[in-house]
């Protein structure tokens, strides 16, 4: 099990470090022992495998990495802090509520003061349960993803192999360890007994980038956005550093900015938690194939396909669909959504893509973002970039919501700088030169975005249409 990675490289390596946060630094000698101690109480308190799926709902920080691995040794199967129905749930307060498990204070510091007592680790199956993923579930609710150990183990080598090979050292993760990204980082880190560093904020990181010097930083384009704009001023380029971008399309600009003001190389990874990793670009492709996603990693094949399943040739815009050695055969308790997404033997992420004709793929957007106005489709994608490119803007969504006729019309939300020129940023849309539809401004404090970074674009629609409602 996962778990194992730790308690290997306690031996090999004890006092190199295993996790990084801003309270914390521990070495895999003291991981491993707070794994055996967290594990040995929570066996005392009923926690078993019989438990069915066990949520860790603790604020991601120390306490969440050991519970994670603490789990894994019990032969739990464990699911990130926002699972909707998990069997039971872990919190860290003083009570619990119905099906929850409350870690006081008190249990926590006497647990943790206590003679460390190896647990032998519970054995599970290759092919059982062990982890429930969720879906990004931008415009509609998240599905939960089972995963085996051998997809986690097959996808952890894939990330090893590709995205962080040749990059020994720090390994930053920015999306949090409930993520595709963040999971598959930390595993990898562990199981090539690197130092993973964690829970820090876009600010923090920028701060420490010097003292840190990590050699892998992972996160979503909006985390690097706002990563970009904390920069000390004069802040060099980190010799070594990497980039790896997933979550979402990167712009050709931002990943221009992030090679002169951050890193020398920038990867992207294209994948959903249904699949692991899928395929892989180098960030420069982005100035010649906007959207550039890259090529099939090992074990997996992609696909551009038609409203009926048929591979469209290169070039053609169609849905994607991808066959995955890693795949999960749907999604626990929604048959409905399965049959839809899990199709022909593939998965449909749900996105919009073509093929070159030399086999890269680019993704152009969502099919659920796509707005349909008035007869005519439009991807928010192209707005947002243009809105993004202004000085002064923070961060941009476009969405689709109904005027008072009913008719859906192009809105976009923007988080702002106070001194932004807003009629400037009007002119430099409107004057870009591309065929754009009529656009409505939403000024707003923050774009909502999940934990991957998306756009939670239903939730923007449904609050402008409660405030146009109530006007």
């Amino acid at each position: 099990m996962f778990d194992a990675y730790v308690a290997f490289q306690a031996k090999l390596r004890p006092t190199a470090f295993a996790l990084i946060t801003p309270q914390r630094w521990a070495t895999y000698a003291e991981m491993n022992a707070d794994v055996d101690r967290l594990a040995a109480g929570l066996r005392e308190l009923g926690v078993s495998r019989d438990r069915g799926v066990v949520s860790i709902r603790i604020a991601n920080d120390y306490l969440t990495h050991v519970a994670f691995l603490a789990l894994a040794r019990l032969g739990v199967v464990s699911s990130p802090f926002d699972d909707p129905s998990p069997d039971l749930a872990i919190v860290r307060r003083e009570d619990a509520g119905p099906g929850e498990l409350a870690l006081t204070a008190d249990w926590l510091a006497q647990i943790f003061r206590a003679d460390p007592r190896p647990v032998e680790p519970v054995r599970v199956g290759p092919d059982e349960l062990i982890r429930v993923m969720l879906s990004s579930g931008t415009t509609r609710t998240a599905r939960r993803v089972p995963r085996t150990w051998r997809m986690l183990e097959g996808n952890t080598r894939t990330c090893a192999l590709t995205y962080c090979a040749g990059r020994p050292g720090r390994w930053v993760c920015l999306t949090g360890m409930d993520t595709g990204l963040g999971q598959a980082m930390t595993l990898a880190a562990w199981s090539q007994g690197e130092t993973l560093v964690a829970d820090y904020s876009t600010a923090q990181l920028a701060e420490s980038l010097e003292a840190l010097r990590p050699s892998i930083v992972g996160a979503t384009p909006s985390f690097l956005r706002d990563l970009l704009a904390e920069l000390p001023p004069g802040l060099p380029v980190q010799a070594g550093l990497r980039v790896v971008s997933t979550g979402g399309v990167l712009s050709a600009a931002v990943a221009r900015e992030i090679r002169l003001r951050l890193a020398p190389e920038i990867l992207i990874s294209y994948g959903a938690a249904e699949t692991g990793s899928t395929t892989m670009a180098d960030g420069a492709w982005l100035d010649a194939h906007a959207g550039a996603a890259g090529y099939p990693v090992p074990g997996v094949q992609v696909e551009v396909v038609d409203e009926a399943g048929r591979p469209l040739p290169p070039g053609e815009q169609g849905e994607i669909r991808i066959f995955s050695d890693r795949q999960s055969a749907g999604y626990l308790g929604d048959d409905e959504a399965t049959a839809r997404a899990f199709r022909d033997g593939g998965f449909y992420p749900g996105d919009l893509g073509r093929l070159t004709a030399e086999g890269l793929l680019v993704v152009d957007g969502r099919v659920d973002d796509r707005m349909d106005l008035g007869g005519v489709k439009f991807l928010p994608e192209l707005i947002e970039e243009l809105a993004l490119a202004y000085p002064g803007v923070r961060d941009a969504a476009a969405y689709a919501a109904p005027d008072a006729s009913g008719a859906e019309v192009c809105w976009l939300a923007i988080s702002a700088a106070p001194d932004l020129d807003r009629e400037g940023l009007a002119n430099h849309v409107n004057g870009s030169g591309r065929k754009l539809p009529e656009i409505r401004v939403a000024w707003i404090e923050r774009i909502p975005r999940n934990a991957m970074g998306k756009a939670e674009r239903r939730r923007l629609r449904d609050e402008t249409i409660a405030v146009l409602t109530a006007r």
